[in-house]
């Protein structure tokens, strides 16, 4: 069909069913094939076909509005034997501005009614995005090396100022903060890094990888890296270059004084897994640690001697994380399957599984506390605490616009959680909104957040303060600083400053 256009009416024409359609003019677009626009057309018709067919719902919703609201008041006798709390379809609400009427509504009445109803729910939603502290989020540092996506990161727990990342570009790497120089990079998988964890007392890493394996590995005492090198990161680069013609090193330090350190082959590499291995954590007392894989089991290890403990099973799809309790022998595992399994093993005997059934997608990650909560996020949007000791109902809910992440819970209750559309939020145990990080084009993520983890928490790095809420130090007690990663390469160091801590 020919589409007619001028210079003064060049937006709109009628097509022969009598339909208006709308084409841009060809002064717009010079030169658009007939093709193109004929497309264009159907595309412009169909459009016009399903708003039409919205108006015509909308009509006929409408009157039966209008029949309801006038068999109303011939009813008003059983209304008022009836409750107030229920909507059209026999489900109950508790909205304050239901529809009860002792009369009949007219049609601009309900439309009223509606708006009402519609702006307070709005105004509620709104109001529960807002920030109840005044946290102060910035960046601090911007750490770039790895050549692929960034999926874990982790801060060591004897020294705050090192911390390490897992990649996609088969590599793990170490940081430190002061400098944020890259100190060393670990390149023996042949696969993607997925998770890195520090051993909580020694020099030694435990990186999980998508080549099936899980390596220790060991590290240089900080004392000898260069606290004043600007070359570092170049540094590393080029012994990247080198190691690839010569494959024998499996870990690579930045020279400290003209001089290459630190260069150890792995100490062990543990192949319980026939799938590709998402997440490792060690269990207290550093000697044991667990696995999770996409074979659909976790395994404990003993590091001593590489040897395969116990393999976990029970899960129906691939695992996605694994996390052990910071001082006892009690392990969580989470699934595609949309589940969580706690495993109990501090009596060697007897072995109890308690399976949580709360969200109904795949679980991203599930964490345990040192309170004996288990957080838990999920591709559902869902951000869920739980009692350990009960986990029939969660303790609190959080619900969000966007698909969650690995998140990471710090030793004063403060809940990290990373999305996929770039937002890292915290929140605390109780489900109360503190802060949402900055997001613009300079200091912030461009691509999924996979991870987050916490530093410099003077809660946790503080034992002798005297008080549960680090007494010492006061002018830094609410410094804390967070780190986050993402698709984007990208690993950011971020300063928060949170003026009333939540107890919990």
């Amino acid at each position: 069909m020919d589409l007619v256009h001028s210079k003064k009416e060049n937006w709109f024409h009628r097509s022969k069913d009598g339909g208006d359609s709308v084409v841009q003019d060809e002064t717009f677009i010079p030169h658009l094939p007939r093709h193109v626009r004929d497309r264009l057309h159907a595309l412009f018709t169909q459009i016009e076909q399903e708003f039409s067919e919205i108006y015509a719902e909308n009509t006929e919703l409408r009157k039966k509005l209008e029949n309801v609201n006038k068999r109303r008041p011939l009813n008003d006798s059983d209304t008022t034997d009836k409750p107030d709390n229920h909507n059209w379809n026999g489900s109950e609400t508790t909205h304050k501005s239901s529809f009860k009427s002792k009369g009949g509504l007219s049609s601009s009445h309900l439309s009223q009614k509606l708006k009402t109803t519609y702006k307070s729910g709005t105004s509620k939603l709104v109001s529960s995005f807002k920030p109840t502290s005044n946290v102060i989020c910035k960046v601090a540092q911007e750490l770039q090396g790895h050549k692929d996506g960034v999926r874990d990161v982790c801060a060591n727990p004897a020294d705050c100022n090192l911390i390490a990342s897992a990649s996609a570009d088969q590599t793990a790497k170490l940081w430190n903060l002061q400098t944020g120089a890259c100190v060393a990079t670990y390149k023996s998988h042949t696969g993607s890094v997925n998770c890195v964890r520090f051993h909580p007392t020694n020099r030694l890493v435990l990186t999980a990888s998508g080549d099936r394996t899980v390596h220790l590995w060991p590290y240089e005492s900080p004392s000898r890296w260069s606290s004043t090198s600007n070359n570092d990161e170049e540094n590393t680069r080029s012994n990247s270059k080198d190691s690839d013609t010569n494959t024998s090193p499996s870990m690579e330090h930045s020279p400290v004084g003209g001089q290459r350190n630190g260069i150890r082959e792995t100490l062990m590499r543990n192949s319980s897994h026939s799938q590709p291995v998402v997440c490792c954590d060690w269990l207290p007392g550093g000697v044991q640690f667990v696995t999770a894989s996409w074979d659909r089991t976790a395994c404990l290890v003993d590091s001593s001697t590489n040897q395969t403990l116990q393999t976990l099973t029970g899960h129906d799809l691939p695992l996605t994380f694994v996390s052990a309790h910071p001082t006892h022998k009690l392990v969580v595992t989470s699934s595609r399957d949309g589940t969580f399994r706690v495993c109990d093993f501090r009596v060697p005997a007897i072995h109890t599984v308690t399976v949580g059934q709360g969200h109904s997608r795949a679980v991203a990650s599930a964490v345990l506390t040192t309170d004996d909560k288990i957080v838990s996020s999920s591709d559902d949007r869902f951000v869920k605490v739980w009692d350990l000791k009960s986990m029939r109902t969660p303790l609190s809910t959080m619900r969000f616009d966007s698909p969650v992440n690995r998140v990471s819970v710090s030793p004063r209750g403060l809940i990290a959680i990373p999305h996929d559309n770039r937002q890292v939020r915290i929140f605390d145990m109780s489900g109360v909104r503190l802060a949402r990080l900055p997001r613009n084009d300079r200091t912030s993520h461009r691509r999924v957040v996979t991870s987050a983890c916490w530093v410099n928490d003077y809660y946790h790095h503080q034992p002798n303060s005297g008080t549960s809420n680090g007494g010492g130090h006061h002018g830094n007690n609410n410094n804390m600083g967070l780190i986050t990663c993402g698709w984007d390469r990208m690993i950011l160091h971020w300063s928060l400053q949170i003026p009333n801590p939540t107890n919990n």
